[in-house]
């Protein structure tokens, strides 16, 4: 008798190790569940690193869709649904998808073996754990929230390296591209033009990307360079789509950081009004059906 052909479906959220760690002991369970059930383990599907709140992100499970549409596999096995979904809709797509395709689809946990016949009570588990989802992005925001208020940095940022939640040091020679910049824009080059100019001369971000102009306006636009830390700019209003929406002034939480200054407050201050100057000298091409470099 030929064994069924068995795909299985693991993700974790993060990156973290011990997050990394769960992935393989995943993979070492469904290694195991095959041998022990007679079934041909032909792959296994892993996100790392990805939220099970959207299905567009999940680049492997996106492929698990396609091979099975393939006829790739006849069994699909998954730990528990927190691990195939945390979007009540999403789940029962994809579901839906896997049984027209002729698959057959296993919940491995204890208690869960039986959602893959019964919609309903697959329903009922996908909702708890959407909620469980969105418990759980209400404790991060207000734990964001509560950081944002003491001044917590980015891991990321162009002329600093972060020594601690809360805390930066200048990097010299990040600092003085950071000054170029605005030397170069006063001088009247323009966004692209300066980003053109460090690409050309081997002065690139963080990462070790070229440079863009809409990188250039971030930079040119961050007060933090002038020593003045803005952030709580914007909240997450849709934790399902990601979505976020930019909040109004009043709301951001500014930090004067004074030790973190690149550049003077008055070069600061002169680059926004001679942005806001060709902002509107471009509003007037556009509309006159010309266009401007900012």
């Amino acid at each position: 008798m030929i064994p069924l052909r068995m795909a299985a479906y693991c993700r974790v959220s993060t990156q973290k190790q011990t997050q990394l760690d769960s992935l393989a002991h995943q993979r070492l369970f469904f290694a195991s569940y095959a041998r022990s059930n007679q079934l041909h383990l032909t792959h296994i599907y892993a996100d790392a690193g990805i939220s099970g709140r959207q299905m567009r992100s999940r680049t492997e499970f996106l492929h698990m869709l396609d091979d099975a549409r393939a006829g790739a596999f006849d069994v699909l096995c998954v730990k528990d649904i927190s691990r195939f979904a945390r979007n009540t809709v999403d789940c029962l797509q994809a579901v839906r998808q896997l049984k027209q395709c002729g698959v057959q689809l296993r919940f491995l946990s204890e208690g869960q073996a039986c959602m893959g016949d019964s919609e309903f009570i697959l329903t009922v588990y996908a909702s708890l754990a959407q909620e469980e989802s969105a418990h759980l992005s209400k404790r991060i925001k207000f734990g964001k929230d509560i950081n944002a208020r003491r001044g917590r940095v980015p891991p990321v940022i162009f002329g600093y390296t972060r020594t601690g939640l809360f805390s930066l040091r200048i990097q010299p020679r990040e600092a003085e591209t950071v000054r170029e910049m605005f030397r170069l824009y006063l001088a009247g080059m323009g966004a692209a033009g300066i980003a053109a100019h460090l690409n050309h001369a081997g002065r690139f971000t963080k990462r070790g990307n070229r440079w863009d102009a809409r990188g250039v306006r971030r930079c040119l636009d961050n007060s933090i360079y002038c020593g003045v830390f803005v952030n709580h700019k914007s909240t997450v209003v849709d934790y399902l789509e990601g979505k976020t929406q930019a909040l109004p002034q009043q709301d951001w939480y500014v930090h004067a950081r004074p030790e973190w200054a690149i550049v003077s407050r008055e070069l600061f201050e002169a680059v926004q009004g001679e942005r806001r100057r060709r902002r509107a000298i471009a509003a007037q091409g556009k509309a006159c059906g010309t266009n401007r470099n900012t």
